[in-house]
């Protein structure tokens, strides 16, 4: 309650010591008790003195507060804070003031130390609010090191999080160098490819994401030796040079991981230039009399050209390159491909390829004249493509097939089909104004063409001794132990209607009398294929091709026919 006004001067007539006693006992609240009189001598002498004299009401609750329980840190927080706050004001009172703020740091650090043993360090909200509930908190450094850590330096928004709390914080400086460099990977990230990375790596190598970047390019490395291995024959080489030059490759790696071998990797870059394989119209061929003609129909890529290869690689065959018509020349052209491992390109265009030679048995002196024949299959596919209600003849398989094909000398045929053709091909050709033309045709529809046009000549049949299919590629199709079933079970899926219709011809002209006049099944491949069309020849599909050929044609005992092809081939 306050004094009444002559209250207040009773009280100032006193002495400076007695006033000082009622201050002390509570009984005169000062300075507002005495506000009246603060700037008389008395009221300022009682001032003085009370800076060094606590307040009787502070020195009261004082000895509350020490009564009360040290383990409720709780209530005994909340009472020196309220002790702070109401009493700090009075000059008096200072080192109870300052024993409170002791009492007050001292049990707030205590409280702290048991919190921040609670505190889950492998979580930043935990680390937040104990930061945010503790100020002055001695564990600053400690909660900005563990939040760093924590931060998914990945997502920009959390790194914003970190700078944001910690603007000062001790990896200010880290956090925007890394919001840079997420900006440049999620750039370089998002459309990658092989150079791109490889190009970052280079440059970034101080970056925090190329442990990402490394792990991605190796991704990236494994899904392309994939492509290499599946589809070497389509795989740019330009592509596969940029590769290696860019370091993305090294040659032990290609050749560890069956790209290529030390040879195809050197023809990579040393490939002479090699000779056009396209055949010129022969109008007027001329086919050698009383030997066995070997044909090979198929489309266009079907593979005719490289089993024409691969059999002048056989090391029975002696072929004759004086021959008239353009076959020497179209067999030394290819003879010079085999050698230097690379497979020859599409050959267009609307002609017969016809080779003449001799294949001979080891310690054998039969020998058996055969030419080999391949007819153009380009200008053939395309017509049926463009008028497929139409019935083909034998020279729309090229100029002078018929004359060949109606010839009295015996006839092995063979169909050559691409496993890898997926049933459609792509044709290419020019109409008479010039003008370009493509077609998408199916390799059953043509195969079928082919087929009828046999059926309908009985000529050519009469004088046919074995048809059978040839597997090109079949290098696609697995181990060698296991090709032939899974190309049996291709070739039934396909053309199994084809067959049927094939076996009862057969029977009808006494043709494939070993086999039941069943057609039969041959795999081949010129051996193992790499990037750029290279291959490492291997000559076994070839030898045992010819072998199969010589067991259906005639041949000839000929004394002295090893004399006489060492005499050819010096």
């Amino acid at each position: 309650m306050a004094l009444t006004e002559q209250q207040v001067n009773m009280v100032m007539s006193q002495s400076v010591d007695q006033i000082k006693k009622y201050i002390a006992q509570g009984l005169i609240q000062f300075p507002q008790d005495l506000a009246k009189f603060k700037d008389s001598p008395k009221y300022k002498a009682i001032e003085k003195e009370l800076t060094s004299m606590p307040s009787h009401e502070a020195t009261e609750r004082w000895k509350e507060i020490e009564a009360l329980p040290s383990d409720d840190c709780t209530s005994l927080a909340f009472a020196l804070n309220e002790f702070i706050s109401r009493y700090a004001s009075y000059p008096g009172n200072g080192e109870l003031i300052e024993q409170a703020r002791r009492r007050l740091s001292s049990l707030t650090a205590e409280v702290e130390r048991n919190d921040w043993e609670a505190v889950d360090r492998n979580s930043i909200t935990s680390l937040l609010t104990h930061r945010r509930k503790y100020p002055t908190t001695s564990h600053e450094t400690d909660i900005d090191n563990l939040v760093w850590e924590l931060t998914d330096t990945d997502n920009a928004t959390y790194i914003n999080r970190y700078i944001q709390e910690f603007p000062n914080g001790l990896h200010r400086l880290e956090a925007q160098e890394m919001l840079g460099a997420q900006e440049l990977w999620k750039g370089v990230s998002t459309d990658a490819d092989l150079v791109t990375l490889s190009d970052y790596i280079q440059e970034e190598c101080l970056s925090p994401f190329i442990p990402k970047a490394t792990e991605m390019l190796q991704e990236l490395k494994r899904a392309e030796i994939i492509k290499m291995l599946e589809n070497p024959g389509t795989y740019k080489v330009d592509f596969l040079k940029l590769l290696i030059d860019e370091d993305i490759f090294t040659k032990n790696e290609l050749i560890a991981n069956g790209v290529c071998t030390e040879g195809t990797f050197d023809m990579l870059y040393n490939s002479p230039e090699l000779p056009s394989i396209e055949q010129t119209e022969n109008s007027n061929p001329e086919i050698a009399k009383g030997a066995t003609d070997v044909f090979l129909f198929g489309i266009p890529s079907s593979g005719k050209t490289c089993v024409l290869m691969g059999l002048l690689g056989s090391r029975n065959f002696v072929y004759d390159n004086a021959a008239s018509g353009l076959g020497g020349t179209y067999a030394d052209n290819l003879s010079i491909y085999r050698r230097h491992n690379k497979a020859p390109g599409r050959t267009y265009g609307n002609f017969v390829a016809q080779i003449q030679g001799m294949v001979y048995k080891d310690n054998s002196e039969t020998v058996y004249p055969i030419n080999l024949i391949e007819m153009s299959g380009e200008e053939f596919a395309m017509k049926i493509a463009l008028n497929p209600e139409n019935l083909v003849d034998f020279e729309d398989m090229g100029t002078g097939a018929t004359k060949i094909l109606t010839s009295d000398n015996r006839k092995i045929i063979f169909i050559v089909i691409d496993p890898t053709a997926d049933g459609l091909i792509k044709l290419s050709s020019t109409l008479k104004d010039g003008s370009p033309i493509t077609r998408i045709v199916e390799q059953d529809i043509i195969i079928t063409k082919m087929v009828n046009m046999l059926i309908k000549n009985p000529k050519v049949l009469k004088n046919t001794n074995a048809i059978h299919f040839i597997l090109t590629k079949s290098d696609t199709l697995g181990p060698r132990e296991t090709r032939d079933k899974v190309a049996v079970e291709r070739i039934k899926q396909l053309y199994g209607k084809t067959i049927m219709t094939l076996r009862d011809i057969c029977k009808t002209y006494s043709i494939n009398k070993s086999t039941d006049y069943q057609p039969s099944l041959f795999t081949f491949s010129l051996g193992e294929f790499h990037v750029g069309d290279l291959f490492e020849y291997d000559s076994y599909d070839a030898d045992k091709l010819m072998n199969i050929v010589t067991s259906m044609a005639q041949g000839r005992k000929e004394k002295g026919f090893f004399n006489s092809i060492q005499k050819k081939m010096s």
